[in-house]
């Protein structure tokens, strides 16, 4: 075994792979973006679940209605 492969690779940086559910997700809140009325929820709702992995009803109620308290 030619351990200088191994240790080239692991000084290379992880490469970020997205899952199935995340791609899906991101095409969803692309498509909301698009549509009257959802321009300015969309990019808060993908903060949330897609860069913050939070899928509690709060957050994502937060989200939604960012005006009521």
């Amino acid at each position: 075994m030619d351990t200088a492969e191994i240790s080239d690779e692991a000084a290379e940086p992880p490469v970020k792979v997205k899952s199935v559910a995340g791609v899906i997700l991101g095409e969803f809140f692309d498509a909301l973006a698009k549509e009257e009325g959802f321009a300015e929820i969309a990019p808060r709702l993908r903060k949330v679940v897609l860069e913050e992995g939070i899928f509690a009803e709060p957050s994502i109620r937060t989200a939604l209605f960012p005006d009521v308290s």
